[in-house]
């Protein structure tokens, strides 16, 4: 399948959110016209006067229910790509099952029937996430992407689907939606213009440019500031990965040809909370905990597809936790 190279058309869902803005400034920095989808005028309005400076080369539409059948159908017109962003994060992994689950499987239901008589589409990378590959191992155990899927999340909201904690409906959610595209994918391929990459993307710290914190950057500042038990943070907290990364991963699989067909890890490791406030006292605030330095062995992610084929690297998890605390505490976000 041919690469999406500039000055090519890309459409970008959910383009207010964390990663979306990070990726749209990558997308229009290289030379690409870019198409966001947003759920608001006023959503809208504030992301395209963040992008005023690209004049033309941005618009955004109003999608104000992604459930619905036919909800892209509008967007996906004449563009090269699409880059599926949107999905719904709890807050502090609270929801209910219609308002976790429901939107983010039916949301990519919707995508897909708009996509599949798409003749201009030639890629299709859509956002998944590593709640998607994990799955009750025992600690050491190394991921990889054809091996691993969380089971355990489909399995359960088969069975109670009213009765998970939030951040079970989200795992769920995100491994369902997931395959979904997959199944969709491997059925049709032989009749569809467009080829799939998923990327797998854990924790996401980094710079805040956007609108609102998402929930990764306001775990670390509550972490650091809030809740922050000894006794805890040396336990392995999972994987991570510097946003400007995860933007990065989402451009290199328009324009490698090789990145069509698969699904990819992408992350910088994993981390303790020991670890993170281990790197944030190079910037000398009192208020965060020297802890511990004993700590958990941690999980393995095997990510050599990502840098085989996609050419991926990553920042240091200093570098992206201080990011993440300076530009909050310069926007005098303390939550």
């Amino acid at each position: 399948m041919p690469i999406v190279l500039p000055p090519s058309t890309v459409l970008v869902t959910g383009a207010n959110g964390f990663l979306a803005v990070h990726l749209i400034t990558e997308l229009l920095e290289q030379g690409y016209t870019v198409r966001g989808t947003v759920r608001s005028l006023s959503k809208g309005e504030w992301i395209k006067n963040k992008f005023a400076s690209f004049g033309e080369k941005f618009e955004y539409l109003v999608v104000e229910d992604i459930t619905k059948e036919g909800a892209f159908d509008e967007a996906i017109k004449g563009v090269d790509a699409v880059l599926h962003t949107a999905s719904a994060v709890p807050e502090n992994w609270v929801g209910t099952y219609e308002i976790l689950y429901v939107p983010c499987v039916k949301g990519t239901e919707s995508i897909v029937k708009s996509l599949q008589g798409s003749r201009t589409v030639k890629r299709v990378v859509f956002t998944s996430s590593f709640t998607a590959v994990w799955g009750p191992h025992p600690l050491g155990y190394t991921y990889s992407e054809v091996r691993d899927w969380n089971d355990t999340a489909s399995k359960l909201i088969k069975e109670k689907p009213h009765e998970l904690p939030g951040s079970m409906l989200y795992f769920a959610a995100k491994t369902d939606s997931e395959r979904a595209f997959w199944k969709f994918y491997e059925e049709h391929k032989d009749q569809l213009a467009w080829d799939l990459v998923t990327l797998t993307p854990p924790y996401t710290f980094g710079p805040v440019i956007q609108e609102v914190p998402n929930a990764s950057t306001k775990m670390i500042w509550k972490k650091a500031f809030k809740d922050n038990p000894a006794d805890q943070v040396g336990q392995h907290a999972g994987f991570w990965i510097d946003v400007r990364d995860c933007a990065h991963a989402h451009l290199l699989s328009l324009q490698k040809e090789q990145a069509g067909g698969e699904r990819f890890l992408i992350t910088g490791g994993a981390f303790t909370w020991q670890d993170v406030y281990n790197e944030l006292q190079s910037l000398h605030i009192p208020e965060i905990p020297k802890g511990v330095e004993t700590k958990d062995v941690l999980d393995i992610p095997n990510t050599s597809k990502a840098a085989n084929t996609l050419g991926m690297t990553y920042r240091t998890l200093g570098e992206s936790v201080r990011d993440t605390i300076v530009t909050l505490r310069e926007r005098g976000i303390n939550e």
